[in-house]
């Protein structure tokens, strides 16, 4: 089937919707560059959320902490940490130092089906365009359990999005600019031990959002490529779809192997219907429908697969007292 042409389009007017999720009702929850988050319902009305005190968040990774609130990670130029955003614009720290310093740039968050929070800072250096190389290894992953913060990971060439799988209990995290797809064996107290990599990207495949399907497949969409993929227990991939222009695709890999990729050349789009593609999230009816945020864009793509989504841990938060 060609998914490309089948997509469709809900929102109007975001900003970098980066990130998006899903709630059991249908309604989408979309990090939003005009400094909040916007929950988009089935009919396409927008409610953006931003903060009561004027705190000028800007948004990237999010998750659902409770049935009322997010966690929102904070991806200023200088500035980073995890705020807790309640869906009436009440906000507050819930991370801002690690190991006795301040958060850099935050990148993402995500919460498993054991109830832990894992954030991933991608680098450490000012300004990121520094680390959009093979060469970074500053990137971390911090675990937050009982209310006790630590790194549990370094070394990472780009930290992006992490899925804890609970199908082998693994913690799988995409590393950006190394191209791949990292696992780890979670250890005595948290740390993560034994990385290994599930699997390589290609030519202009540079991964950033990861998610998992009922069969224990890992989807993952490329920007740059606006590819999604997914990606087999074994490693085998499957292109889904793709929406790119081959030379401009050319000019993004040239750049990076030579360590002088621009915001610019980045901000290029010469796609036919997709902006930099760099979430998804399963929904509709069967969990088969799949909503794509972007980098470039001011709406949310989807599209319609056979095969369904596995149920996000973060929806038993929605249920609580």
């Amino acid at each position: 089937m060609d998914y490309l042409n089948n997509i469709k389009f809900i929102g109007k007017g975001l900003k970098r919707p980066e990130c998006v999720l899903i709630d059991p009702d249908n309604t989408l929850h979309v990090s939003d560059f005009r400094g909040g988050i916007s929950r988009i319902k089935a009919n396409g009305e927008i409610n953006l959320i931003k903060p009561n005190n004027g705190f000028k968040i800007k948004p990237n990774g999010l998750t659902i902490i409770d049935k009322n609130s997010w966690l929102v990670t904070h991806l200023d130029e200088a500035e980073g940490g995890v705020y807790k955003l309640s869906f009436d614009g009440e906000i507050e720290p819930f991370l801002l130092k690690i190991e006795n310093k301040l958060m850099p740039p935050t990148n993402y968050v995500h919460f498993d089906y054991n109830g832990r929070i894992w954030i991933t800072v991608s680098t450490t250096k000012i300004p990121r365009i520094l680390s959009h190389n093979a060469d970074c290894n500053d990137g971390f992953i911090i675990l937050v359990e009982e209310g006790k913060s630590k790194i549990v990971a370094d070394g990472l060439c780009f930290a992006n999005e992490c899925f804890y799988n609970p199908f082998d209990k693994k913690l799988y995290v995409n590393e950006t600019f190394g191209k791949k797809i990292s696992s780890f064996e979670i250890g005595k107290n948290g740390k993560l031990i034994n990385k290994k990599t599930l699997t390589n990207f290609n030519f202009g495949e540079f991964p950033d959002g990861l998610t998992l399907d009922c069969e224990g497949c890992f989807w993952v969409t490329s920007i740059f490529s606006n590819k999604v993929i997914r990606v087999l227990p074994n490693g085998e991939k499957q292109i889904i779809l793709e929406d790119n222009d081959p030379a401009h695709l050319n000019s993004i890999e040239v750049a990076y192997k030579k360590g002088i990729l621009t915001r610019s050349l980045m901000n290029v789009n010469k796609s036919k219907k997709l902006k930099n593609i760099s979430s998804l999230a399963f929904g509709g009816k069967n969990l088969k429908d799949i909503y794509l945020g972007c980098l470039l864009g001011d709406e949310i793509g989807y599209f319609t697969y056979n095969i369904a989504g596995l149920k996000p841990a973060f929806w038993k938060n929605i249920y609580l007292n």
